[in-house]
């Protein structure tokens, strides 16, 4: 009954906040991740040495066989699909977690949101930036492996920091800075590869933008599943009245 409860908790809040996500992504920053990928068609015709220099043409031929949703209602229709699917996944996880914390309130609930916002977004987000189309990146696997570790010390250390004794919390500080200490990794250049300065300028404010406009979509993706999560936990019963 309460592992049907929680999973009934958890698509009910993860679909609520996923179409907020979803709306939030459509007009906010979609837009931008449209506008960088305009640059991404920048190089002329191969060399012999199959360099940098490959054109248009070349590079949807070498792509002809992959598939990707076409621009506007199927894009849209396709990020939200997402959003939703991945709302209800985190959902999962902040009722469980909040279930098992024995913590969890109404009042609260937009407390657990935060929490997820620095766990999976505001940390990670320090060393890792969001990336738009055309900017350069280190080693994918070295990437989500920091990514993933960053994760999983920052939840243990604010999991320590709320629940365990003064000993402890000093401990769950120290490994908030852990991945950060290490330092994520880096490519061997920053920023954009295009030849002209005023299309990486332009790059540059679009980034400055992505990262502005990706912190406000996931801060109102949390707080809203934080919300939506604590109501959904009151209506199937996982709340005590006293809690509430």
């Amino acid at each position: 009954m309460i592992f049907r409860n929680i999973v009934f908790a958890a698509v009910t809040a993860g679909i609520i906040a996923g179409l907020m996500l979803g709306a939030l992504q459509t007009y906010l920053v979609t837009p931008t991740i449209l506008a960088a990928e305009v640059f991404e068609i920048v190089d002329e015709a191969p060399t012999a040495g199959h360099g940098h220099g490959a054109s248009h043409a070349t590079t949807h031929a070498h792509n002809e066989e992959a598939w990707g949703p076409e621009d506007g209602a199927e894009r849209t229709f396709y990020t939200v699909v997402a959003d939703v699917v991945s709302g209800i996944g985190f959902a999962l996880l902040l009722v469980s977690v909040m279930t098992l914390s024995g913590k969890a309130t109404i009042k609260n609930g937009w407390l657990w949101g935060a929490a997820g916002f620095v766990v999976f977004f505001a940390a990670p987000g320090i060393g890792l930036t969001p990336e738009i189309p055309g900017m350069e990146a280190a080693n994918l696997q070295g990437r989500q492996g920091w990514w993933l570790s960053t994760i999983a010390l920052t939840g243990l250390g604010l999991g320590l920091i709320a629940f365990a004794n003064i000993a402890l919390k000093v401990g769950g500080a120290l490994l908030l800075a852990v991945p950060h200490i290490l330092g994520a990794p880096l490519p061997e250049s920053h920023g954009f590869s295009h030849p002209d300065p005023a299309a990486v300028t332009q790059l540059e404010n679009l980034a400055t933008a992505f990262v502005q406009q990706t912190a406000i979509a996931n801060g109102v993706f949390w707080l809203v599943l934080g919300i939506a999560c604590a109501i959904a936990m009151k209506q199937f019963g996982l709340l005590d009245a006293e809690q509430e």
